[in-house]
């Protein structure tokens, strides 16, 4: 099974949703962003990241070497289930419709203190357990 997640930036929320998926599970995973215009540079390469690289290296996983991408209908097309912690406003069309698409609300951690970062990522690691073990994954 192929898993994508997906978030505004590929900055915080899909890169830590991605590494816990990675760390608890076998399957294939890979995150993007829906409006990734840092696509190409590293996570690590953008100081507003630093909280969120912090939280996750506290959860375990490391994002900071992790390359930022923009997403594609091809990565929509090649996997099994998406799931997006993007605002809807920023969806291209062909994200709208997909079956295969779960949404998760899951606040921005951008412009928010370490705390806040924290807090987000110990939401995303639940989730993500939660959806491996819901899926039998």
């Amino acid at each position: 099974m192929k898993i994508l997640f997906v978030c505004r930036g590929n900055i915080g929320r899909s890169q830590i949703a991605e590494e816990f998926f990675r760390k608890y599970s076998k399957h294939h995973v890979s995150s993007a962003g829906t409006k990734a215009d840092k696509n190409g540079k590293k996570v690590k390469d953008i100081p507003l990241a630093k909280d969120t690289i912090q939280a996750a290296k506290e959860n375990d996983i490391s994002i900071a070497e992790k390359d930022i991408k923009q997403l594609t209908e091809k990565m929509v097309k090649d996997a099994d289930k998406i799931i997006v912690m993007a605002e809807k406003e920023t969806f291209p069309k062909f994200l709208l419709n997909g079956k295969k698409v779960i949404i998760w609300k899951v606040d921005n951690p951008k412009h928010m203190s370490k705390d806040e970062n924290k807090r987000i990522a110990k939401h995303i690691k639940k989730l993500v357990k939660n959806f491996i073990k819901d899926n039998n994954l």
